[in-house]
């Protein structure tokens, strides 16, 4: 019997998904020797003093509660062992092993569900993976496998070289889910709406739109999301200084992924203001009165020109407008559950310093 356990958020999500999958695959194999059932518990372990759940340490109580042979915890923040980036902790003495969910890249079902098929089959039978038999494989491989230094003997599955850095970030970019983000922003979209619509509806806006060239306007448009990014990062406290091993590593990987998911979410907010004011464009300016400001005739590029740098502009306001958000609330949109509780344990210890 395996229990598994995860953290809230996308890893009791991926948990729910694949559990049922991953167990007719297992005994879909002829040559198993047991049938293996597979038990979800929403049981949220609690974070260390350094910001990570230590399975072994509450493998004992586990134990006691449950008649589990094997125990794996699915986690949805980034793990580091011996300084080193981590997929996963295996104990097959133990019968438990740890899996990060961001060292698997943009994460999905299927990812998940064979990673989990590896990591039990490691410990039933004590097998590492078999290792690619090409030299390209190993080449392009970006996996590395180490033990730990601590009393109970484990092997960890280790994330190595540049690829395997990108595909972590692309990871916690996955993790941090930067769509849940824009809803937060609703005093961000206030403002940006407002000064949107304001441009939308000054004659001057209409013919700067129409003489601009679509280079200057693209430039406008970068300027403007990358000024809300910066606002939103800074005003809501989301970069991050790392400490301890590594910290220059982490410290690019982790803002990197932060940085990402607030330039995703801010994007995302230009295309709804983009959209919003192009309909309003559409419905209330009228295409002659429009060609008599602008002295031609007009058609749908002109609406598509006034549109776009009037959410520009919005987009500006909008970073002004984005102070009057909650900061606790845009920094549980930005993260997963556990990165956040992670990331206000660091910055507790900071205050006490």
């Amino acid at each position: 019997m395996v229990g598994l356990i995860a953290d809230p958020g996308i890893a009791q999500g991926m948990a729910n998904k694949v559990h049922q999958k991953l167990e007719k695959k297992l005994n879909s194999d002829a040559e198993r020797q047991f049938n293996w059932e597979i038990m979800i518990d929403p049981l949220s372990l609690p974070l260390s003093e350094s910001g990570s759940v230590i399975l072994n340490e509450n493998v004992p109580r586990l134990r006691e509660k449950y008649t589990w042979d094997y125990i794996i915890y699915l986690t949805d923040a980034p793990h580091y062992e011996q300084g080193r980036p981590v997929r996963s902790v295996l104990s097959p003495e133990q019968g438990t092993a740890t899996l990060s969910l961001p060292s698997l890249g943009l994460v999905t079902a299927g990812s998940v569900a064979r990673a989990l098929e590896e990591v039990l089959a490691e410990l039933a039978t004590g097998n590492l993976p078999e290792p690619s038999p090409s030299p390209l494989g190993k080449a392009l491989s970006v996996r590395g496998s180490m033990r730990s230094d601590e009393d109970t003997p484990s092997r960890i599955d280790s994330i190595e070289g540049f690829r395997g850095r990108v595909l972590l970030t692309m990871g916690m970019i996955r993790i941090n889910r930067p769509w849940r983000l824009v809803p937060q922003l609703s005093s961000a979209m206030a403002g940006a709406a407002a000064t949107g619509a304001f441009g939308v509806f000054y004659t001057s806006i209409w013919s700067m739109a129409d003489y601009l060239a679509s280079s200057r306007l693209a430039f406008i448009t970068l300027a403007s999301i990358l000024m809300l990014s910066l606002w939103l990062l800074f005003h809501n406290r989301l970069w991050e200084k790392p400490r301890g091993h590594r910290r220059k590593e982490r410290l690019l990987i982790y803002n990197v992924a932060t940085v990402l998911t607030v330039a995703s979410a801010a994007a995302a907010m230009y295309l709804l203001l983009f959209l919003a004011l192009l309909v309003a464009s559409l419905v209330v300016i009228d295409q002659e009165f429009l060609a008599s400001q602008l002295g031609h005739e007009v058609s749908m590029a002109e609406y598509l020109n006034l549109a776009w740098l009037a959410a520009s502009l919005g987009t500006l306001g909008g970073a002004i407008g984005s102070s009057f958000d909650d900061v606790q609330s845009v920094q549980r949109a930005t993260f997963s559950q556990r990165e956040y509780e992670r990331r206000n344990l660091s910055l507790d210890d900071a205050d006490e310093l």
